[in-house]
């Protein structure tokens, strides 16, 4: 296993301050998001990403839930 580069921060299965690497990140989709009214259309964003822990157990979650770690 590489490095485990990231903290988890949030409380979920009891793996919050675990340090973890991050697999996989989501990419812009094909579509668009646009409100009637409010400019262009830009491509539509996604913010999750797979983690993977020390022990091999591996789930989905936001972005939001890891912070790089402090060496």
């Amino acid at each position: 296993m590489t490095a485990l580069s990231y903290l988890y921060r949030w409380d979920r299965q009891g793996r919050k301050g675990q340090p973890c690497r991050v697999t996989a990140r989501s990419r812009a989709g094909t579509a668009s998001f646009a409100l009637p009214g409010f400019g262009r259309p830009k491509p539509a964003r996604f913010n999750s990403i797979r983690v993977e822990f020390a022990d091999g157990t591996a789930m989905i979650t936001s972005g939001n839930a890891i912070r790089k770690a402090r060496p």
